[in-house]
C-alpha cells in the first residue's frame, strides 16, 4: 500500500517547494503548498480507485471508461449526442466514437439520427446497457465497500458532499 510516509522528508520539502514562487506572501504560499497535497493525494486516490475497480470489472464485458459512459447516458433519459458526451467527459468525439463503437457492439446503446437535424447522432441506453452497468455495479461493490470501509455514514456524506462540489467547479 502507498503511504506518504514512506518518501523521505528531504524529498516531500523539494516536491512542495514547486507549488508556489518567491512573490507570494505566506498565506498564499501556504495555500499553494495545501493545494498542491490536495492535487498529490487525489491522483494517487484516482490511481488506486481506478486500479481496485477495473480488476472487479475483469469479470464484465465492461472497462471503467464504459462505465463511465454509460453512467453519464443513464443521467440523460432522452439521449445525448457524440458532442455532449465529448463535452461531458472532457475527452474529443473521435474517443466518444471509439467508446460508443463498442458500447454498440455489446448492445449497450443505440445511435439514430435526430429527426430535427440529420447531422446530429442521438445516443440512448438500452435495457442491455441498464443491465450490464449494473452488473459492473455489482462488481465493483466489494472494491468500493473495501475503499470506504473505514468511514462512517457522515463521513461518507461528508465526502460525497466535498467531491460533488469540487466536481461543480470543475465543469464550470
Amino acid at each position: 500500500m502507498y503511504s506518504m510516509e514512506c518518501i523521505k522528508a528531504e524529498i516531500a520539502t523539494n516536491v512542495n517547494s514547486m507549488e508556489y514562487d518567491l512573490d507570494m506572501d505566506a498565506a498564499e504560499a501556504a495555500r499553494a503548498e495545501l493545494q498542491g497535497r490536495a492535487l498529490r493525494d487525489l491522483l494517487i486516490v484516482n490511481q488506486l480507485v481506478t486500479t481496485r475497480l477495473s480488476r472487479a470489472l475483469a469479470t464484465t464485458p465492461l472497462s471503467l471508461t464504459h462505465v463511465s459512459f454509460l453512467s453519464l447516458l443513464r443521467r440523460m433519459p432522452d439521449g445525448a449526442s457524440v458532442s455532449q458526451i465529448a463535452d461531458a467527459m472532457e475527452v474529443n468525439q473521435p474517443a466518444v466514437s471509439k467508446v460508443l463503437r463498442v458500447l454498440d457492439e455489446l448492445g449497450a446503446v443505440t445511435t439514430e439520427r435526430d429527426p430535427a437535424d440529420a447531422r446530429r447522432l442521438v445516443v440512448r441506453m438500452t435495457a442491455r446497457g441498464h443491465e450490464l452497468l449494473g452488473l459492473a455495479e455489482q462488481a465493483m461493490h466489494p472494491a468500493a465497500s473495501a475503499i470506504f470501509r473505514d468511514l462512517s455514514v457522515p463521513q461518507l456524506t461528508r465526502l460525497v458532499d466535498e467531491l460533488e462540489g469540487l466536481q461543480a467547479t470543475i465543469e464550470t
